[in-house]
């Protein structure tokens, strides 16, 4: 296994046992919990290939690339996240389950296993910034602030003191923009561009936008069931 491999392997682990350790909370038994983790597992990897395929369509016209024999070539994290929401959405209406009592607790998991993931990527080479910056490792120190961040939104969801889905939120919007901050230090062959923004950056700008159209009509739904 290489080192990516080795940190990718380990941080997925971290976040499997740290939510299998709260599955309690999440309100599924074990059953239903590893059921979640294999549809999540599904739909990220399945939404990371297709987010690739229409970004770097040009790489299989061209002959660069071919689906099947270099599909471990090309997975994009943003796509990763979508499917896996995407899919957790469907399984939690199957299932009749609450996806934001869910969310909240993989808030705190997926940042904290994507910052060991990350520090894989520095050691491979992969995902590399531009001299002198180790921008695998920014990102890595700045996944592990944003899981210690919706750790502490979560206790207060816990304690009902913070609406479910609050911590969720947190971290799409704090993950949103560190990608944004971040991108332009990357230097991993990338030319693509949007009004002068990469697609990486424009895909975290849309998700800010939408978490906080998505908070303020939330609150102001519940400013009007409270009146």
């Amino acid at each position: 296994m290489s080192t990516w491999g080795l940190f990718t392997a380990a941080g997925a682990v971290v976040a499997v046992l740290w939510l299998l350790r709260h599955h309690d909370n999440l309100g599924i038994t074990q059953n239903e919990f590893w059921a979640s983790i294999w549809t999540l597992v599904i739909g990220a990897i399945a939404g990371a290939k297709l987010l690739f395929l229409i970004l770097g369509w040009e790489h299989y016209a061209r002959g660069e690339l071919r689906f099947w024999v270099d599909f471990d070539v090309g997975f994009v994290f943003f796509g990763g996240l979508l499917g896996a929401i995407l899919a957790g959405l469907i399984f939690a209406r199957i299932r009749g389950l609450s996806f934001m009592r869910g969310s909240d607790y993989y808030a705190v998991a997926i940042p904290m296993g994507h910052a060991i993931g990350r520090i894989g990527c520095f050691f491979n080479g992969c995902c590399s910034g531009h001299p002198p910056h180790p921008v695998q490792l920014y990102e890595s120190f700045g996944l592990a602030l944003i899981a210690l961040m919706c750790r502490a939104v979560l206790k207060r969801v816990e304690a009902e003191k913070a609406q479910a889905g609050t911590a969720f939120r947190c971290y799409l919007v704090l993950y949103g923009l560190l990608r944004f901050l971040l991108d332009p230090f990357r230097a991993d062959g990338r030319l693509e561009r949007f009004l002068g923004i990469s697609h990486q950056q424009l895909i975290a700008l849309l998700i800010v936008a939408a978490v906080l159209v998505w908070h303020a009509t939330t609150s102001s739904r519940k400013s009007a069931l409270s009146r």
